[in-house]
């Protein structure tokens, strides 16, 4: 589907910019935010959109993402969000620092759901539309040692569904994807063999499936898409 435009929240990251790199073939106009400015100037020189923008934005303040959004708006509508953004965390359920589970809540539950509320107009307005985040496997089944990742990973999952239910009506695709071990970011921190890193999904793989859900004819929706590495020795 080519859209006017775009936004990728949480570009900074190697999934982020891999998604940015996949969208941007896709729309006229390109939007990343992340919090880090040199990660951010990265991620857009992979893009092939002939017009990218960049915006430093924290998501655990609503202010800056309801400003980023205002802006976005000045230059038309918008097609596609994508929020990437997530936060990691090894601990036992009884050692969780207090601390670290609010941490944890605010970047993997709170922050979306305030993004939800902040770009759903703007999706609506422009439908059809497409918001997807990018959830976990650990957003559907239970693992010891994480039990804050966890919790708040399955809180996403309950968000994007019931955000389908509500927008599906007025044309707006929403869909998670799951993916499992991926060569970046917090599955790195697993332990694990050269070869089995080796064999983990890439980047690329969960941009392919975000892109699959933009290209989606509007009549229907992946709702939910599960990725897992199948050649793990």
């Amino acid at each position: 589907m080519q859209v006017h435009q775009a936004l990728v929240v949480g570009a900074t990251s190697e999934i982020g910019a891999a998604v940015a790199t996949e969208l941007s073939a896709r729309t006229d106009r390109i939007t990343l935010w992340g919090r880090d400015a040199e990660r951010l100037r990265a991620a857009a020189a992979g893009c092939r959109s002939a017009h990218v923008r960049t915006r430093e934005v924290d998501v655990s303040d609503d202010a800056a993402m309801a400003t980023g959004l205002a802006a976005l708006r000045e230059d038309g509508p918008l097609g596609v969000a994508v929020w990437t953004p997530g936060l990691f965390d090894w601990a036992d359920g009884q050692d969780s620092d207090p601390a670290r589970w609010r941490a944890l809540a605010e970047v993997n539950l709170t922050a979306p759901a305030v993004f939800t509320s902040l770009v759903l107009p703007d999706l609506v307005a422009a439908a059809p539309s497409a918001l997807v985040y990018l959830g976990s496997g650990a957003g559907h089944v239970a693992y010891p040692h994480n039990a804050a990742y966890v919790a708040t990973k399955h809180g996403l999952t309950g968000l994007a569904r019931a955000t389908y239910l509500d927008v599906r009506a007025h044309g707006v695709k929403v869909s998670l994807v799951s993916p499992g071990m991926v060569a970046a970011g917090g599955s790195l921190l697993a332990p694990m063999t050269d070869e089995q890193r080796a064999a983990l999904l890439r980047p690329e793989d969960v941009a392919a499936a975000v892109a699959f859900v933009v290209d989606f004819p509007d009549r229907g929706c992946p709702t939910e898409i599960h990725l897992q590495p199948h050649r793990l020795p």
